[in-house]
């Protein structure tokens, strides 16, 4: 966790704050964010995001609040006028993100990766509310995909430059300004590979879920994820 630390500049840390080689949505994963006393801080966050606790203490599964689209996040009834007016803008570290292809039961795991960096940083908001006592819970927010993405998806994670982190978590800044800072990842700076097939299934947790695929040749690249 010291390299995510330099990476994202926290000077605190709160959670376990594992290791995840697999995240999928309902996933725990350490996020960044700024604290009352101006702090960046590494902590563990529930990945979909909440803004209000049901009865039942679970999020709505029929609304897929784990993702946010950039394009609608000023008129979503869930978040716009929060985002707008509050400070809940977070920075969510990754080593590289899964997309799939095919049909269901034989789909094809691509696995994105940066070329220049270790570590990725999306845009990302966040709520105090979650299902877990004391943990915040989070959503990251999407772009259109670049060249490369978009023969897997038609959506991408919204990378900051690490230049751009203290204007993200910056409370002054508005939302205007903030969504012109939401752009595709230059696709020159990224790497692809299918990986294993194990990864469809998000109970298998582990750094041999990133090894390329041995249908399609070979690689040295292992990287961890979260």
């Amino acid at each position: 966790m010291d390299e995510i630390d330099h990476f994202l500049g926290t000077l605190e840390r709160k959670g376990q704050l594992r290791p995840n080689y697999n995240v999928a949505p309902t996933s725990v994963m350490p996020v960044c964010r700024v604290n009352d006393e101006g702090n960046r801080v590494l902590e563990d966050m529930y990945w979909w995001y909440m803004k209000w606790l049901p009865k039942d203490g679970k999020p709505n599964y029929k609304y897929s609040t784990f993702n946010t689209r950039d394009d609608r996040i000023l008129d979503s009834k869930m978040w716009g006028k929060d985002f707008k007016e509050k400070q809940i803008r977070c920075i969510v570290p990754m080593n590289g993100f899964f997309e799939f292809t095919g049909p269901k039961g034989s789909k094809s795991a691509h696995y994105f990766y940066p070329k220049s960096t270790n570590f990725w940083g999306a845009a990302g908001i966040y709520s105090k509310v979650s299902p877990n006592e004391g943990m915040s819970s989070f959503s990251i927010i999407t772009t259109d995909p670049n060249s490369m993405v978009e023969k897997a998806h038609d959506r991408m994670p919204a990378f900051l430059h690490p230049s751009e982190f203290e204007d993200w978590l910056n409370p002054e800044h508005s939302a205007e300004y903030l969504l012109d800072m939401l752009k595709p990842y230059p696709v020159d700076d990224m790497e692809t590979y299918i990986a294993s097939d194990k990864v469809s299934n998000s109970r298998n947790n582990g750094p041999e879920l990133l090894e390329p695929s041995t249908l399609f040749g070979s690689s040295s690249m292992n990287k961890n994820v979260g």
